[in-house]
């Protein structure tokens, strides 16, 4: 079983081809009307890597969207190629002894017999942190996953799960999943979300080439509002808005110009382009977004252009 998608964790070495350093979110998509046409597209254009949850859908159906998920793999003849990342534990059941049973129950939902990635939806600071990464090796040691990490954790937790991992010899954490774009989360979008945008975090990113698993990597659609002003009344605004938010959609709105690609491509393209390794959890809802996104993903911006898309400084060459 592969242990992480390109690029690849020190010592993994994946079974498949994950494709692109996307992962296409499942979380919008609990019926198959809705969900196979998103999935056909994204797998006919090389992508393999899907992010799933036991919390998914859960508000109108707790399970759908991993059953729709693993219905399309099934009618697809795909279960063995298909490269997943699970995640359970969510708060108020983020406990030790609740992480393996939503792991089966992921499972049997999905009619799979593991998962190449699994990771903590939430933290919970009330438990040990090595009571986690002790269940979680577990779970590597019997086979049942590639590889674990965690979801929305800080980076103090992190690195102690990473230092528990090495006095006690279990596999270390093989990467965290926070938000991170090019525009700045302001504030957190649901109860127990975490970014890892500031420096501390991209420093430590880089010096110990944890993938990072980014959610909302193209800050959830607000580079597709017609007019960067927007921004300040849309429904984005409470978890966005600022006034340098708002001059980074600019900023990718004329880069992308140059390009000639989208401004929502722009922003995963800077997301992709990091100097850590960096694998984007992504969110379309049609096909034509998922064609977008995939054309996006084989674009990579040089340092002078990532500074300026970000800070405002430096422009680069022909902007």
């Amino acid at each position: 079983m592969s242990s992480a998608p390109l690029p690849v964790p020190t010592g993994a070495s994946p079974a498949v081809d994950a494709g692109p350093p996307l992962l296409l979110g499942t979380s919008a998509f609990g019926q198959n009307e809705r969900a196979f046409p998103v999935y056909d597209a994204y797998w006919e254009r090389g992508g393999r890597a899907f992010d799933t949850a036991w919390l998914y859908g859960h508000a109108y159906g707790p399970g759908c969207c991993e059953r729709v998920f693993g219905a399309w793999a099934k009618s697809r003849g795909v279960e063995k190629e298909v490269w997943v990342l699970a995640k359970g534990a969510h708060t108020p059941e983020c406990l030790p002894d609740r992480v393996e049973a939503q792991l089966a129950e992921s499972l049997d939902r999905m009619e799979r017999g593991g998962a190449a990635l699994y990771m903590l939806h939430r933290d919970n600071l009330e438990v040990p942190v090595g009571e986690f990464v002790t269940v979680l090796a577990d779970l590597v040691e019997r086979g049942l996953i590639g590889a674990y990490g965690m979801s929305n954790w800080s980076l103090d937790r992190l690195r102690e799960a990473v230092s528990y991992a090495q006095e006690h010899g279990l596999p270390a954490p093989a990467g965290v999943s926070n938000q991170f774009s090019l525009i700045d989360m302001v504030r957190p979008i649901y109860p127990g979300t975490v970014s890892a945008h500031d420096a501390h975090w991209r420093s430590w990113l880089a010096e110990n080439r944890v993938t990072l698993y980014p959610w909302a990597s193209q800050g959830r659609g607000a580079h597709a509002l017609a007019d960067p002003a927007e921004l300040r009344t849309s429904p984005l605004a409470e978890s966005w808005y600022s006034e340098p938010n708002t001059e980074r959609l600019r900023r990718a709105r004329t880069l992308a110009e140059q390009k000639g690609i989208s401004s929502t491509g722009i922003a995963l393209a800077w997301t992709l382009s990091q100097p850590f390794p960096v694998v984007a959890l992504i969110g379309p809802r049609q096909p034509d977004e998922v064609r977008d996104s995939m054309t996006a993903a084989g674009h990579r911006l040089n340092e002078a252009e990532r500074e300026w898309l970000e800070h405002g400084t430096g422009a680069p060459r022909g902007v």
